[in-house]
């Protein structure tokens, strides 16, 4: 039978990513109407539900950056906008940072050199912990994204022009209503974006740096995998990171006997 994410539709290059795109939206819709409807007051209470829906937005994000949802960037541009105001990570960063960057040298961790750009290793060699992993990528993945971006002109020059209707948006959303973007849109997304640094931790870290098959830790609990849109299939996603996100399940299949037992992890949490 022909695997459901290679259907292809009118506007999406997947049918898979209908629900992907309604979910997207939905979420979307929910900041909007705070922002635009809610007093101050609400929106503060709101806050940390949105952050909540908003983290599940995050790897579809990155799956869109890694292969875009529709057919036409008429459509792929905007939707771009829409993921950055939800998630805190703006149009082709994932491109640049994680795409160009991350799966590149995610084998080489410091001191080598170049290293990973969401890397797990002090500059001597020794692993971070969690918490500082994840404050190091948060605060640190743009000085990444413009030190890739000069050796990709080509990406670069999209995600500069990117920001010109990103950062017009947030200044008409900014002048409109203060409060209500802080509460609806600035401190979900940044606090999106911090969970997606710790989210990304347990991917590699700690692990050998031999090959694509004990680089990577795969979780493939069946309730994580919805939550997270089959992220948890992550040796598969490095091997073949243009593959859809629907299709990750099968290729794990495939690959799965070579996969060292103790990086299957069988629980949620």
């Amino acid at each position: 039978m022909e695997p459901k994410a290679s259907r292809r539709g009118v506007l999406l290059r997947h049918t898979a990513d209908r629900a992907s795109v309604a979910f997207v939206l939905t979420v979307f819709a929910a900041h909007a109407a705070v922002y635009a409807f809610a007093p101050t007051w609400l929106a503060a209470v709101a806050m940390i539900p949105l952050f909540l829906m908003s983290v599940f937005v995050a790897p579809l994000n990155h799956h869109h950056q890694h292969l875009n949802v529709f057919r036409s960037d008429v459509l792929n541009r905007p939707y771009d906008l829409v993921m950055a105001l939800v998630t805190g990570i703006g149009p082709h960063t994932w491109v640049l940072h994680h795409n160009l960057g991350h799966h590149v040298n995610y084998l080489r961790q410091p001191p080598a050199e170049p290293a990973d750009e969401s890397h797990w290793t002090r500059p001597e060699g020794s692993q971070m912990g969690r918490v500082e992993y994840s404050l190091h990528l948060f605060f640190h993945h743009l000085f990444d994204v413009h030190r890739v971006g000069r050796e990709h002109p080509r990406q670069y020059r999209v995600f500069w022009l990117m920001r010109i209707p990103l950062y017009l948006l947030i200044g008409v959303l900014v002048w409109h209503s203060p409060y209500n973007f802080l509460f609806a849109f600035g401190l979900p997304a940044a606090f999106t974006c911090l969970h997606t640094c710790w989210a990304t931790y347990e991917h590699h870290a700690g692990q050998p740096t031999d090959s694509h098959f004990v680089a990577t830790v795969n979780r493939i609990n069946p309730i994580y995998n919805v939550m997270s849109w089959n992220l948890g299939y992550h040796t598969a996603h490095h091997m073949r990171p243009g593959v859809h996100w629907a299709e990750l399940p099968e290729l794990h299949r495939e690959i799965e006997p070579k996969i060292p037992l103790h990086q299957i992890l069988t629980t949620f949490w």
